[in-house]
Formats: structure tokens, C-alpha cells, sequence
């Protein structure tokens, strides 16, 4: 499953900006040699992490979002079994 994050809009007037700067997504390499999804997590201080898992290999940080940068993200979490 993909990541999808939202971030928060503190941007120019609409007038200037593009709706969609605030949206980023991580997709899945499902194709390769070396296939990996992308999983998120929250660690305490309130940052997001975008962890790429190989398969077979350990989580690596792809990302991080500080605390005050994001308001949603959807997709899998890091340790879930779905």
C-alpha cells in the first residue's frame, strides 16, 4: 500500500499556488529487482516517518515530516499485519 500525506497549507494566496503542493505521496515499487512498500509511523515528538521495506530487508527512513508540518496521512502503518 502507498503512503498519502497531507500537509499543512501555509502557502501563498491561492491565487499564486497549486492546490496540490500540499499533497505527497510515497507509491509502491512493485516492479524491479528490488520491490518495497512504503509504511509510515509517529514517533513521540509528534514526527511523521516514511519507512521504505524491502522485502526480506529492514525498514529504512525514507522521510520525515516534523510535528508541525503535517495534519493527516493515510496508508500503512509501520507493524501492522493488514
Amino acid at each position: 500500500m502507498s503512503v498519502f500525506i497531507k500537509l499543512v497549507e501555509n502557502r501563498p494566496p491561492k491565487e499564486y499556488a497549486d492546490p496540490t503542493a500540499s499533497d505527497i505521496s510515497y507509491g509502491d515499487v512493485t516492479d524491479g529487482e528490488s520491490p518495497a512498500t512504503y509504511e509510515y509511523d509517529v514517533i513521540p515528538s509528534g514526527a511523521l516517518r516514511i519507512l521504505r521495506v524491502g522485502k526480506g530487508e529492514a525498514a529504512v527512513v525514507d522521510a520525515v515530516y516534523a510535528p508541525g508540518l503535517w495534519f493527516r496521512v493515510a496508508g500503512k502503518w509501520h507493524g501492522s499485519t493488514e
